[in-house]
């Protein structure tokens, strides 16, 4: 079994660097949902007991509007989980979600390359799990430069398609 994680495409990451990001996720969805057995959106929603506020002193991303999906993919069918740190696989509920279905197989896209995405392939492996790097499908709305870094990184590791 396998799963599309689409990582934090939400409205406050768009930006000149993100903006077609939304789009070509929705189309690509469309053109690929039944290689697909699962589809999973994560939303980034910082809190007070994050180590984004601890440390940095960094508020954003805390309520709507800024945490809400890109309005281009409100309306796709899918799995949605919360996480209030850079990684997917620290979230408990998405872990027993994959271990429910039997997943083992995840292919990641979405915001920030650098951050969210590569944590989360990281710690995919780490627990087992086959990683793809849908790298047309990523960004880094800090720039193309931070993007294909990553990029560059992850393809030490994982099949980047």
């Amino acid at each position: 079994m396998n799963a599309l994680v689409v990582i934090d495409v939400q409205k406050y990451s768009i930006n000149e660097f993100t903006k077609d990001i939304p789009q070509k996720i929705s189309d690509y969805i469309k053109e690929n949902k039944d290689k697909f057995d699962f589809i999973v959106f994560f939303k980034f929603v910082n809190n007070e007991n994050s180590p984004f506020v601890k440390f940095y002193n960094w508020r954003n991303m805390m309520n709507p509007p800024e945490t809400d999906l890109s309005p281009e993919l409100e309306k796709i069918p899918h799995e949605l989980f919360i996480k209030s740190t850079r990684s997917c696989l620290r979230n408990d509920e998405f872990k027993k979600f994959l271990k429910d279905n039997k997943i083992e197989e995840l292919y990641l896209c979405g915001f920030n390359t650098e951050e969210c995405v590569m944590a989360t392939a990281f710690d995919a492996f780490d627990c087992g799990f086959n990683v793809f790097i849908l790298k047309e499908l990523c960004a880094s709305s800090y720039g193309k430069e931070n993007h294909e870094r990553a990029i560059e990184l992850l393809k030490n590791q994982f099949e980047v398609v």
